[in-house]
Parts: structure tokens; sequence; C-alpha cells
């Protein structure tokens, strides 16, 4: 038979609902893999070992050199004296202050940041990126140095360049340049052997030409033909009008005009090449 049911209290009822709530409120403990049960750590206790890790951290950096037994005694004594009242027995006590110690000085050993020695125990500095930084600041140097060397070569050119439309602007305007002598701009010359066969065809509209060569032949344009020419020189004085006073400077300071310096300039020297 089955007993009936017996009549409960309300004091009971509350008590028993009271329980409950208190059970749920708790935090589930989960399972582990050997079959028991961890406790979860808090939010709290993470923040609590952090700080605990900062205090060794910074106790080491203060001290430069040290020892665990010095840095242990140090903090025992400054924790014990901050745990206030309120706080449970044995949490702070100083066997588990020391292994935290402990714990702390071989995370820091492990992220380079001291280095131990026997017992001797020395801080090395924070990780940072100052190597990686240093790398990129010297191949961006490097970068830059070959950068300025391009657009000092590029405006030795132009130099060179602008030298030679001068001394062939004179050319044309000379007294004594007859209009056959002139020489225009734009233009090219292309070589090849005196006895190379040349098919030449040229587009309705005359702006595409097209040659055949049977032997190998050199296209030059007007610069390379007027420095051949002997038009790429020019005198200091010359230089000073044609230049402004800080470029002036700025190419006697590095060189670039040496290519195109003279004592006395030749008109039009005759070029074996071209004879």
């Amino acid at each position: 038979m089955v007993d009936p049911p017996r009549k409960r209290s309300a004091a009971s009822v509350a008590s028993s609902a009271s329980s409950n709530k208190s059970r749920k409120r708790s935090a589930t403990p989960t399972k582990s893999p050997a079959g028991g049960t961890v406790k979860p750590v808090s939010e709290k206790a993470n923040k609590g070992l952090r700080h605990f890790s900062m205090k060794v951290c910074r106790k080491v950096e203060e001290k430069g050199k040290t020892t665990y037994n010095e840095v242990a005694d140090e903090l025992v004594r400054e924790v014990l004296a901050e745990r206030s009242d309120t706080e449970p027995r044995g949490k702070y006590d100083e066997k588990n202050i020391r292994r935290r110690v402990y714990d702390a000085l071989n995370v820091l050993m492990a992220m380079d940041i001291i280095s131990k020695e026997k017992k001797e125990i020395s801080w090395k500095g924070l990780p940072s990126n100052a190597h990686h930084d240093l790398d990129m600041l010297k191949r961006e140097g490097q970068f830059r140095e070959k950068e300025v060397e391009r657009k000092r070569e590029s405006l030795r050119e132009l130099l060179v360049q602008q030298v030679c439309f001068r001394n062939l602007v004179e050319h044309n305007r000379g007294g004594e340049s007859k209009e056959d002598e002139k020489i225009p701009l734009p233009f090219i010359v292309v070589n090849t052997h005196s006895s190379a066969v040349i098919q030449c065809e040229m587009s309705p509209d005359r702006t595409d030409v097209m040659f055949d060569f049977s032997m190998p032949f050199e296209i030059n344009d007007d610069n390379t033909i007027l420095k051949r020419l002997g038009m790429n020189k020019a005198t200091m004085p010359v230089l000073q009008e044609m230049l402004p006073p800080d470029m002036l400077q700025y190419c006697q300071e590095h060189g670039l005009l040496d290519a195109v310096t003279a004592t006395n300039v030749a008109r039009m020297p005759s070029d074996p090449s071209f004879e």
C-alpha cells in the first residue's frame, strides 16, 4: 500500500523554495576529463592574478637585479599589510603568495622579459616591436636613398638635354648658319652598314613608317645625336644664366655639372660615325 501524502507546513514550503533558488544562483560546475568537477574561475579571480603578476613585474623592474626570495619577501609583507578583514582567511597566506611569485617569474622568463642565472634575476625589458621598427626604418632609408640617387641621375640627364637644346637654338639662330644647316626638332637617326638592303613602307596618311633591314641597325634620338655633335657642353657663365641660384648650388655640391661644364665650347665637331 502507498502511504498517503503528508501535509507540508507553510514554513517547510518556503524553506524548500529558498533552497532551490539558492541552488539556481550557484555556478554549475563543469566536468573535467578525469571525471571530476572543476570550479569555474570568476572574472574577479582572473583580474586578481593579472594584478599580482603586474606587481611582480614592476618589483623586478624597479630593482633591476634581484632574487626570488627578495621579491617574495617584499610582496608577502605588502599583500598581508593590504589585506582587509572582510577577505577570507588563507586567501593571501604566505605560502600561496610565494607560489604565485614563483609562477609569475617563470612566465616573465618565458616571455624573455627577465633572465635568471643561478639565483640572480635580471630585468631585460618588456617585449616590443623596436627591432622590427628599426628594420623597417633601415629599409625605408635605403629605399629613399635609392630614390634620391635616381632623381639626381634624372636631373643630370635633364641638364645635359637643356644644354643641348640651348646650344642647338644658338646654332640655328647664328648668322653664319645656312638654311639647310639648321637642325629641326624632333628627329631620329637610323644608321646601318652601307651594304645593307633597306625596304621602307609608309602608310597613306604618312603617320606610320615601316623599315626592313637586311643587317643590324641602330636608332638614335635627337638628344643622343646632339651629344655626339658636341652640343652637351657649356661654360660656367652660361650655366649661371640658365639655372636658378639654388639649383646651381645644388648641382655644384653633388657634381651634376661635371658632364656639361667645359672651358671652351667648340661648334659642332664632326663625328666620324656620320661622315
